[in-house]
C-alpha cells in the first residue's frame, strides 16, 4: 500500500511540475520564468543540472540513467521536460541535443519498463522527422 501510494504522489508531483510548465509556455510567460521551472524540476527531481545532462553523449547518458534507476514516471517526465523545452524546433545544436535525449528516454520506457504511450508515440514520430530533415 505504501509503495503504491508513494508512486502515486510521485506521478502527480511530476504531473503537476509538467502542467506548470506547459502553462507558463501558453500564457505566455516570459522565458526566464519557463526556464526556472524547467531548471528547478532537474534540480529537484533529477539532481542535475541541464549543463550537466546535455553534456553527456549517448553512453554517458544511458549509464547516468541506469545508475540513477529512475521509475518509469521519472523517466516519462524527463523525456516530457526536454521535449517541451526543445520547443519551438529551430535548427541548432541544443534542439538536436534535447531531441535526441528524448528519443533515448522514449527507448528506455519500451524497452526496459514496457510502456508505450500514444503521446510518446506521437513525439516520437515528430522528432524523428525533425531529425530526418536536419540531417541527423
Amino acid at each position: 500500500m505504501y509503495r503504491r501510494d508513494y508512486f502515486l504522489n510521485e506521478t502527480q508531483r511530476l504531473a503537476q511540475a509538467i502542467a506548470k510548465l506547459l502553462g507558463l509556455k501558453t500564457a505566455g510567460a516570459k522565458p526566464e520564468e519557463v526556464r526556472q521551472v524547467y531548471n528547478g524540476v532537474l534540480d529537484e527531481e533529477y539532481d542535475v543540472k541541464e549543463a550537466e545532462l546535455l553534456a553527456f553523449n549517448n553512453d554517458e547518458f544511458w549509464q547516468w540513467l541506469h545508475q540513477k534507476q529512475f521509475s518509469a514516471a521519472k523517466i516519462n517526465t524527463l523525456a516530457q521536460l526536454l521535449y517541451y523545452s526543445a520547443e519551438p524546433f529551430v535548427d541548432d545544436n541544443l534542439t538536436l541535443n534535447k531531441l535526441q535525449k528524448t528519443i533515448t528516454l522514449l527507448d528506455l520506457l519500451e524497452l526496459e519498463h514496457h510502456m508505450q504511450l500514444f503521446e510518446n508515440i506521437s513525439k516520437r514520430r515528430v522528432i524523428q522527422q525533425y531529425l530526418k530533415q536536419h540531417g541527423a
